[in-house]
């Protein structure tokens, strides 16, 4: 039932969007047929930015005015968080397609259709010419919105609605393989409308769109009239306000955003630069791969993988590539460049096969007269007439990876996240600055390639040459570089780790999977008072493990509709905390998995929980809760109960606010300490809220933090934080300077990929949560502490 639940709201979604887009696509090409030169280049470019603006940057802007706390949310109470919200969104993405194709349409008709009959005016003029004139435009663009709209991931996954790309994912992230391929046989939609949009579109002779026209807007605007030019005007104006001025004025319009900015790109740098290589690499290869076989008959094969959903195409590369035999591949970069220039190779082989049959064939036949062939014909003759159309194609293909999420979500190599996939994990908790910040930096990457191809225009002709004779050789080395530097198979058993002062080796616990001792993605864990670990994951399960990493019980939490559980500790009792955070509930377990508590009311109030994401326990018993999204604080409850006692801090980057607090820990002095991860730093307070100092700044440095998950300090007043963005753990004294890193980004014990947590147990053993791992690793301390003087009980 819950799969044709899915079918039902695939298709709703995707029709409807289909309705509308075509429907302000139309309309805005009636406005725009009538208009002036100026005018309709300023119009035709808002179209080129609307169909160019990347899905989680729209949803971003949406989500400030009609989020949670929305600005708009106090007059106009329209639930973004529903099938209506995505609609709406991608209606403002797609809505181009049409207003493109149809005045291409358009640009056949001479003044001679339009003074037949001078009595044809207005909406007698739109239904017995123009309509006409378009139809053979609306097919395409309607069947192509609707294919779209049916295989989008983004803005459904962001807005929680329930359609088979986003589900597939939410599938193989919590049941992994077993739900995930049962989706995949039953989400046929996905497959067969793409294939019978092929198949249709390839009988019918297709007009790629063009910009120029034949009759002066004069004319279109008389015959057409006042009142049905002004009509359509103010849904065109309308239309474009919304999905390209709104979203720019927001981005750009607040101080916050700017502020956000430095510290952003300095805690983004290795991101920054997966983003641009994962962009440039496809790029260039798709565009490669179309000069190379532009004669062969590609068309309908290239473009299947481009209008299927981009989940489909990583379910494919992991079923291709996760094997023994290719693990080289798929545990580096390599696998990127393979899936996006799959994904995305339509555009490059289309372009460059347009390109080469347009040719000036007199100009080749000269070429050839003259003696050129192969390489020096295609240098001299072609090459001067098909650079600007391979530019345009290679520099979409860029921007299609640059703002790709769906394809590298489930395939992503260590240390491989890129802006983009950052900004779609912190949007599933809503709008901030900091969203905002890293959005920018997205759009500076977009104009980057075009910066840089004026900058080549300046270079002389000779330096220009070598530097395109030696491009090959060096994207052959950058691509040997990536697949050499794919990361290892871990070893079983204990590897040492030579450089560290703190820890003599590792131990892996775990693996991918859903058996018995495996995970996916865990996010917390807590040690109990036998040094038991207990871990909990993505797909809600809580496994309890013995010191040496023997699987000893497990239990299932009731819930995860919403979202798994978040944030664990142990508390003055023994018991094991439990946070979920999608549904304002603090548990308390025994050993044994059984419920000794559990309390939380949601709500934005002092004493309710507004999305609490990590708990500790301090020597008094206190229980304190990080929270954000809604709220960005931290309250202190007493643990019987949850009795609440007073809360601190608030939003903001000072001395004392937060943005996205993740993670807590308690040392012995029942000082508190917040991982402040979207301000990358770690703030210190007293018991009672008071703020006491703050260590880290953004970077990738000794001493410099990159979204900082979680903290740890020992009896002795070390500080183990782990930086989700730097894919390490760093060690910090008593007074907050660093003085080790461990680990880099990578598959290999002592590398980690995206670590979400800590837990210290009596000796200062350090097990981590390696998320995108699908383990824990257990740093074994070199010098155990006695169990006088282990980790406070609560900070674990």
């Amino acid at each position: 039932m819950t799969d044709w639940i899915l079918i039902r709201n695939s298709l709703l979604v995707s029709g409807a969007t289909t309705v509308l887009a075509v429907t302000l696509g139309f309309l805005a090409a009636l406005w725009v047929a009538g208009l002036v030169r100026p005018w309709r280049q300023v119009f035709l470019v808002s179209g080129v930015v609307s169909l160019a603006l990347p899905p989680f940057l729209v949803v971003n802007c949406w989500l400030h005015y009609f989020g949670a706390l929305g600005a708009w949310r106090g007059w106009l109470p329209f639930d973004l968080f529903s099938g209506g919200g995505v609609v709406l969104i991608l209606t403002l993405l797609t809505w181009p397609l049409t207003f493109f194709w149809v005045l291409s349409a358009w640009s056949r008709l001479d003044v001679a259709h339009f003074e037949s009959d001078p009595a044809m005016t207005g909406r007698w003029l739109v239904r017995g010419l123009l309509l006409p004139a378009a139809r053979s435009a609306l097919a395409p663009a309607a069947v192509l919105t609707f294919v779209l709209a049916l295989n989008n991931f983004a803005v459904p996954a962001i807005l929680q609605v329930k359609v088979f790309p986003a589900e597939l994912w939410v599938a193989f992230n919590t049941l992994l393989e077993s739900r995930a391929l049962a989706l995949v046989g039953l989400s046929w939609p996905l497959v067969v409308f793409p294939l019978a949009a092929l198949i249709w579109l390839r009988r019918r002779e297709i007009a790629w769109p063009r910009i120029t026209r034949t009759v002066p807007p004069g004319v279109f605007r008389r015959q057409l009239g006042p009142v049905c030019h002004g009509a359509a005007g103010t849904v065109a104006i309308g239309t474009v306000l919304l999905s390209v001025a709104l979203p720019l004025t927001q981005l750009g319009g607040n101080e916050s955003t700017w502020a956000e900015l430095p510290p952003a790109i300095a805690a983004g740098r290795r991101a920054i630069w997966n983003s641009v290589q994962f962009a440039v690499v496809p790029a260039v290869l798709g565009v490669g791969v179309g000069l190379l076989t532009w004669r062969r008959p590609l068309g309908t094969i290239v473009w299947v993988p481009f209008l299927l959903s981009g989940v489909l195409v990583g379910l494919a590369m992991i079923g291709l590539l996760n094997h023994k035999a290719t693990a080289f591949v798929y545990q580096s970069v390599a696998v990127v460049f393979i899936a996006l220039t799959v994904r995305y190779l339509a555009v490059g082989w289309h372009t460059a096969s347009q390109a080469l049959r347009s040719v000036d064939r007199e100009l080749t036949d000269v070429a050839r007269l003259n003696g050129a062939s192969g390489w020096s014909l295609f240098r001299h003759a072609h090459w001067p007439q098909v650079a600007p159309q391979l530019a345009a194609g290679g520099y979409v293909t860029y921007l299609l990876c640059l703002w790709d999420v769906e394809t590298l979500v489930l395939i992503l190599p260590p240390g491989g996240e890129t802006l983009a996939l950052r900004v779609f994990n912190l949007l599933h908790y809503g709008h901030d600055t900091h969203v905002n910040a890293l959005c920018l930096i997205l759009l500076g990457l977009a104009v980057l390639p075009l910066a840089g191809w004026g900058l080549v225009s300046w270079v002389t002709s000779g330096i220009a040459g070598r530097t395109r004779r030696a491009a090959p050789g060096i994207l052959a080395l950058a691509i040997c570089a990536g697949i050499g530097g794919g990361c290892a198979p871990s070893p079983e058993g204990a590897t040492p780790l030579k450089e560290s002062r703190w820890f003599s080796h590792v131990v892996i616990i775990g693996s991918r999977g859903m058996g018995i001792g495996q995970f996916s993605k865990p996010r917390s864990l807590a040690v109990d008072r036998q040094d038991n670990l207990y871990v909990t994951d993505m797909t809600g399960r809580v496994q309890k493990f013995a010191p040496d990493g023997t699987w000893l019980a497990g239990w299932q939490m009731q819930e995860t509709e919403k979202g798994a559980p978040k944030g664990m500790c142990r508390d003055h009792q023994g018991r094991i905390v439990l946070v979920e955070p999608h549904y304002a509930r603090v548990n308390h377990f025994e050993e044994d998995g059984t419920v000794a508590r559990q309390w939380g009311v949601e709500g934005v109030e002092p004493g309710m929980l507004a999305f609490p994401r990590a708990a500790a326990v301090n020597s008094h018993g206190e229980l304190y809760v990080s929270e954000y999204s809604l709220v960005e604080r931290v309250q202190r409850f007493r643990e019987s109960g949850g009795e609440f006692l007073n809360a601190f801090g608030t939003r903001g980057r000072g001395a004392g606010e937060f943005n996205r607090p993740e993670g807590l820990g308690i040392d012995s002095r029942d000082r508190v300490y917040v991982a402040d991860s979207c301000n990358h730093r770690i703030q210190v307070f007293s018991r009672e809220g008071d703020f006491l100092r703050e260590y880290g700044r953004p970077g990738s440095g000794a001493g410099e933090l990159s979204y900082p998950y979680d903290v740890r300090i020992d009896a002795e007043g070390t500080q183990f934080v782990c930086e989700f963005g730097n894919s390490r753990i760093q060690i910090f004294d008593a007074e907050g300077h660093s003085v080790e890193r461990i680990g880099k980004p990578g598959a290999a014990p002592g590398e980690f990929a995206n670590p979400w947590s800590l837990a210290l147990d009596s000796r200062g053993n350090l097990y981590v949560a390696d998320s995108m791992n699908h383990r824990v690793q257990k740093l074994v301390r070199r010098k155990p502490l006695s169990a006088a003087n282990g980790s406070p009980g609560g900070a674990s």
